[in-house]
């Protein structure tokens, strides 16, 4: 039942400045009660009103769960000086609390808000101390306003952050322009900021709301779709849509963002684009990056190469194919090299031989990937350190949560050769990003498979890097004999050259159970991971065994099936903590997914010599489990491969379950054994490419369970979704 208290803040037990998450004792009429929630900014000798109701803890008893709070300012002269005396605003103690109140009264709260230079009057108080006096004054309370004013709207933890971000202001600002939260703060969507709007009487054809719908709608073009650029029409007609107005009156919001350059108009073979300045900047950096690079004139030819790779055959026993020869010697001749191929075609073995190269010519050469699982196999078959992209470009943050790569042009990587694996996963902005770290005359050498799905991200690089036809590429064709013995190998390229996959044979490292309808298919897939694999090979079900879906809806998809697999092999139990977010269920044991890039939460694990290691940064993709919740601590405790990180409860929305994920989020990870529902899903979904990298993501066994018809229209289908980019076109002119 909801209640209402009334007290002064005793003590502050624990606070979370970063989401306002406090524990403390108020005086409640003489009686102390422990207050837990949302109370951000506050301080000991505060007077407070809480809204909440009564829990009971196992471990710390009862408590008062506080839903909102309101905090009162002291009115009289000596309720003020008993909040000042209190140390309630730093520095301010007794002494100086009793001079403000002789030389004040009760106006001394109002002075220290409004006129905080009048403070230079007492003895004691600097100009510089009575800013600081204001500002922490303004914290505590200018918070106030922002939750009273949206608290309806958001959360309190994004009322803190809003406040955070624009301070004392924050109110004034937002309702001048509502819109301005989903444009410049991170976890605030174009609907959110919409209803806010439409409470405030923003009219629907606004100026301020068509330039935000049309800004929105370029960025979910972008992060959902992989756009960099997208043609006028379409941009148009699905914001006109979305904002439900006429395309006309869209007119003049769009010419007025291209005027001030917020977008960027272009115009190719007839048609017009748009594209947000980040990622019309990139595009042009990257092409003209890859072109000084490839132009340079290197010190090394051709001729002694020859010599040097039947050198490496004769050391390493290995005869390299034509192609693989010829991928070699492009690497160190070519300033640019991109290198394609598929499951066995020995790109593993191409960068082994161009990394003794590179060290017989005395070059220092990094290895990076995008993601740390595709980083550690870089290392473990290469025999060399693999960083990813980001560790390599020392990824830090700004204090408004920017994304700050401490590697650029004015400190770039101190290499002379770079190898970059699984490209098809690097988007346009960390290219950009990367290309800039890349001193000229740097040996760039790209490796990936280009008929995966593209990057998440926007772009589609790889791609446009070979299609362009100004670089140095080699396709890999030739499948190696032992990979010859893989039916997954087989089977993959198969898939990829339009055929079906063989489904009959039993005693392989790929098999396929007919089964029809989704119950039959749901319940084999959890006998499998529960019971099946681990009796048969001794597996762990939630380290080596990956389920993959086509999609995140349906019967068969990850969050339907998550639900399944969690209540399978991690059911609840006396003792074992969860906590619940929205429809979710996350408990203490279960596998979860980062799913966006977080660049500024903390982790630590131990190294091999049994050092603390402190590091920053989970990334969209990554896969954990969390080893404890504390409710207390509203935060939990998750173990990705070895980097402990401790997540506060206002981040859940960054998670989910990973007992079953989509074929997107697999890209660039190997699973000792991925489980695929074989199911029909909407037709743009079924995809050749997308069954192709679903295959290729295991390394030992892959098992597929469902109607081998499924598996028939998916090779069928070569369809590939369309990015619009602008990548080749700008190569093209260069």
């Amino acid at each position: 039942m909801d209640e209402f208290l009334e007290g002064v803040v005793d003590d502050v037990v624990y606070t979370n400045p970063e989401n306002g998450y406090t524990v403390c004792v108020m005086d409640c009429a003489g009686e102390p009660v422990t207050l837990v929630g949302t109370m951000p900014f506050l301080g000991e000798g505060e007077t407070v009103k809480v809204h909440g109701s009564w829990t009971v803890h196992p471990t710390f008893g009862r408590q008062f769960r506080v839903d909102s709070f309101e905090k009162k300012l002291p009115d009289s002269a000596e309720a003020i000086y008993r909040y000042l005396a209190s140390g309630a605003l730093r520095g301010i103690g007794p002494v100086l609390a009793e001079r403000l109140i002789h030389r004040f009264g009760a106006e001394a709260l109002d002075v220290i808000e409004h006129h905080p230079r009048w403070l230079c009057e007492i003895r004691g108080i600097s100009p510089k101390k009575a800013d600081e006096l204001h500002e922490s004054f303004t914290q505590q309370f200018g918070l106030r306003s922002v939750m009273l004013a949206f608290g309806d709207f958001f959360g309190p933890s994004l009322c803190v952050r809003i406040f955070k971000r624009y301070g004392a202001a924050a109110v004034d600002l937002i309702r001048q322009n509502p819109y301005r939260l989903c444009t410049e703060l991170d976890g605030i969507g174009f609907r959110s900021a919409d209803r806010l709007a439409q409470s405030l009487g923003v009219a629907p054809d606004a100026e301020e709301r068509l330039r935000a719908g049309i800004c929105c709608m370029l960025d979910s073009a972008a992060f959902q779709n992989g756009h960099c650029r997208v043609p006028e029409e379409l941009l148009c007609a699905q914001t006109a849509k979305s904002l439900e107005v006429p395309e006309s009156a869209l007119c003049g919001a769009l010419s007025a963002l291209a005027e001030e350059k917020v977008l960027i108009r272009t115009e190719e073979d007839g048609t017009v684009f748009y594209a947000s300045q980040a990622l019309y900047t990139a595009e042009r950096y990257i092409a003209s990056k890859l072109i000084l690079l490839a132009g340079e004139k290197r010190p090394f030819t051709p001729a002694g190469i020859p010599g040097r790779i039947d050198a490496l055959e004769r050391e390493s026993g290995i005869t390299y194919a034509e192609e693989q020869r010829q991928a070699i010697t492009y690497a160190v001749t070519e300033g640019v090299t991109v290198v394609t191929g598929g499951p066995g075609t020995g790109k593993t073995t191409v960068i082994k031989a161009i990394l003794q190269l590179f060290d017989d010519l005395k070059l220092d050469c990094m290895l990076a990937a995008p993601t740390g699982r595709a980083a550690k196999r870089m290392s473990e078959a290469s025999g060399r350190e693999a960083k990813t992209i980001h560790r390599l470009l020392e990824t830090g943050f700004t204090e408004d949560r920017q994304t700050r790569f401490q590697r650029g042009e004015d400190n770039p990587l101190p290499c002379k050769a770079l190898i970059i694996d699984e490209m098809s996963m690097v988007d346009t902005l960390l290219l950009e990003a990367l290309l800039r770290a890349v001193k000229p005359g740097t040996f760039v050498v790209f490796i990936g498979d280009v008929d995966q799905l593209p990057s998440v991200g926007p772009g589609n690089c790889l791609a446009n890097l070979i299609d362009s036809g100004r670089f140095a590429v080699v396709r890999l064709h030739h499948i190696f004999r032992q990979a010859e013995q893989s039916l997954i190998i087989m089977n993959a390229h198969r898939i990829n050259r339009g055929e079906m996959p063989l489904l009959s044979v039993r005693d392989s490292d790929f098999f396929f159970l007919e089964r029809h309808g989704a119950d039959a298919v749901r319940d084999t897939l959890l006998q499998l991971c529960a019971l099946r694999l681990p009796k048969r090979y001794g597996v762990d079900p939630f380290e080596d065994i990956q389920i993959i879906c086509w999609t995140r809806k349906g019967p068969l998809g990850t969050t339907e099936l998550n639900a399944s697999l969690q209540e399978t092999l991690n059911p609840p139990a006396p003792g074992k903590r969860e906590k619940k977010a929205g429809s979710r269920v996350f408990r203490e044991g279960d596998k979860v997914m980062q799913i966006r890039n977080n660049y500024d939460l903390l982790w630590r694990r131990v190294d091999g010599a049994g050092n603390r290691v402190d590091g920053a940064g989970v990334f969209n993709g990554d896969i954990g489990r969390i080893r404890r919740i504390d409710p207390q601590g509203e935060a939990l405790l998750i173990d990705f491969d070895d980097r402990v990180c401790t997540y506060d409860f206002s981040l859940l929305d960054d998670l989910e379950l990973a007992y079953a994920i989509t074929t997107h989020k697999s890209q660039g990870s190997e699973y000792r054994f991925v489980l695929i529902p074989a199911f029909e899903a909407a037709y743009p979904l079924m995809t050749r490419n997308l069954l192709y990298t679903a295959v290729t993501r295991a390394r030992e066994m892959v098992c597929a369970v469902g109607d081998p018809q499924t598996f028939a229209i998916m090779v069928g289908n070569d369809r590939k979704p369309v990015r619009f980019t602008a990548l080749p076109g700008i190569l093209k002119q260069i």
